[in-house]
């Protein structure tokens, strides 16, 4: 699952996701892993969606999308020269909580944006955002 993918579906849904915080946490901070399949299974530590498949049995993920202490740390891990906002308010009918990553120097310019009714989702879907546009400014600028 890309970047992209993850993305999408956080989009899609409004709640925390264990699976999507596996994926996120090989792409991050565990790379040579992978999240577990539902085929999975190793003795007394079976599959669960949040687990993550190392050598020897399971891992867990991080919770980005259900803690914001969490997602907090995957901004700095994605933008550690970025600030992060996260407000609580009715930003619009269907969402409590709104986040931003931003520029601390140049202007303040918004790297990532979300909405979400949970606020560890919305900080982590913006730092997501963040991500690709840093990776898309990234190759822009290489060609």
């Amino acid at each position: 699952m890309t970047i992209e993918d993850i993305i999408e579906t956080l989009e899609k849904t409004d709640m925390p996701d264990g699976r999507i915080d596996a994926f996120i946490t090989c792409a991050f901070l565990l790379k040579q892993l992978r999240p577990a399949d539902p085929s999975d299974f190793d003795g007394p530590h079976d599959y669960m969606p949040s687990s993550i498949k190392s050598q020897h049995g399971f891992l867990m993920a991080r919770p980005f999308t259900h803690d914001v202490n969490h997602a907090i740390d995957l901004c700095r891990e994605i933008r550690p020269d970025a600030v992060w906002h996260l407000a609580r308010g009715q930003a619009s009918d269907d969402c409590l909580y709104g986040a931003q990553l931003r520029e601390i120097e140049e202007g303040e310019n918004v790297l990532g944006e979300a909405e979400s009714n949970h606020a560890a989702l919305a900080l982590t879907l913006a730092a997501l955002r963040a991500h690709v546009r840093q990776q898309d400014g990234w190759k822009a600028d290489g060609l």
